[in-house]
């Protein structure tokens, strides 16, 4: 709302309002609803709002609903990250954005990573003897094949495997391989109703292998490294894996076509009956079916 003024004789005064004068670039409190009138340009503005988007309220004076910041509109009371700095944390409020520097936590290991348009470096990548890995990635050691190692936030944890001892005298190491085996290949092993022939390897499960020396089956079980994961995902064993991985929470499984479905560890079954079954339920609680 603007109110005109008569015209003023002296240089410093812009506003005459009610036999009262005022100065140009002053502001007062009148008698009404309003908060404040400001003198701009010999006129007295009631409501000297200034946003991108005005609407009415209670009073005479509009208020802003939201804010108009690097080109981009956000609605009031909206927090949001600055396009151009992404370590300023912003708020829009009645048209008024105050932003915030961000206070990264401390990296604890020696090759953080920042990524393009993200303020805080991560733990990403590990870096051992000139080559970089990817965080959670597995390797084995080119100078001792015995030895594995895996990118756990930024950090190389490593673990060695044990090689049974072999009844033999004369033992061949392959190239590549960590433990030897017996060059003999006389005698057969007998395990678990399979004949293997000698130096034979085959997998019990996952996470175990046996090889047959000299007529005896010789087992071997791998250790899995210590898994922590982020806040946004939880540990779960992948199928044809032996040690368990961090996966995105939640889960989900999906049922298509006929008959195809994917179950909450991403495994893929295909199955076709002519009952009726259970795709998913509550194991503990049963309050989700």
């Amino acid at each position: 709302m603007n109110i005109h003024c008569e015209n003023s004789s002296f240089p410093n005064i812009a506003c005459v309002l009610e036999g009262v004068e005022y100065e140009e670039g002053s502001t007062w409190d009148p008698d009404g609803p309003c908060s404040s009138c400001t003198c701009v340009a010999g006129e007295a503005i009631l409501c000297p709002v200034q946003c991108y988007h005005p609407v009415p309220s209670e009073t005479c004076c509009p208020v802003c609903d939201s804010c108009l910041y690097e080109g981009v509109v956000h609605s009031h009371s909206r927090t949001f990250t600055s396009s151009s700095n992404p370590c300023q944390r912003c708020t829009c409020v009645r048209g008024t954005v105050t932003c915030v520097p961000l206070v990264c936590p401390p990296t604890l290991c020696a090759h953080p990573v920042t990524k393009p348009g993200q303020c805080c470096p991560e733990c990403t990548v590990c870096m051992l003897d000139g080559q970089e890995f990817k965080d959670g990635q597995t390797w084995t050691l080119s100078s001792n094949h015995c030895s594995a190692c895996t990118c756990q936030a930024g950090e190389v944890q490593c673990t060695s495997s044990h090689c049974p001892k072999l009844p033999c005298r004369q033992q061949v190491t392959d190239p590549g391989a960590c433990c030897p085996h017996c060059r003999d290949s006389a005698v057969s092993c007998l395990h678990q109703g399979t004949v293997y022939h000698c130096n034979e390897q085959w997998e019990v499960d996952e996470c175990t292998s046996c090889t047959c020396v000299s007529g005896d089956v010789h087992c071997h079980s791998e250790r899995c490294p210590p898994l922590i994961c982020a806040t946004d995902e939880m540990p779960a064993v992948v199928p044809g894996l032996c040690c368990p991985r961090c996966l995105p929470r939640p889960a989900t499984c999906v049922a298509f076509g006929d008959p195809h479905y994917r179950t909450f560890d991403g495994r893929m079954l295909h199955f076709q009956g002519a009952c009726t079954y259970v795709l998913a339920q509550d194991c503990d609680g049963g309050d989700f079916r």
